[in-house]
C-alpha cells in the first residue's frame, strides 16, 4: 500500500491510540497525518495528554476510518522518531 497516496482525497474520521509507560491507554480523534515518505507520517499535536504519552511510551496506532458505508480504511502501527 502506497501511504501517501492512500490518504490524497479520502474523507474520513481518524483515531490516535496511546498508552503511558505504564500502559494506561488513551485514544482521541485526529485528522490525516501528514505524509513524509513511504515508512514517515508526522501528526500536529498539543500539548495534552496523547502528546504526554509519547514522552513515556514512542509507540502508538492510528486508525483511519473513511466516510461512507462498509468498513474501509486503514491502520497505522506507529514509532515515534522524534
Amino acid at each position: 500500500m502506497n501511504v501517501g497516496s492512500f490518504f490524497e482525497g479520502k474523507k474520513g474520521y481518524g483515531v490516535l491510540a496511546t498508552a503511558d509507560g505504564q500502559g494506561k491507554v488513551d485514544a482521541a480523534i485526529y485528522a490525516t497525518p501528514h505524509v513524509i515518505d513511504e515508512h514517515t507520517v508526522s501528526f500536529i499535536m498539543r500539548d495534552r495528554l496523547s502528546h504526554h504519552n509519547l514522552q513515556s511510551n514512542p509507540h502508538a496506532a492510528y486508525l483511519f476510518i473513511e466516510e461512507g458505508g462498509g468498513y474501509k480504511g486503514v491502520r497505522l502501527f506507529l514509532t515515534k522518531l522524534r
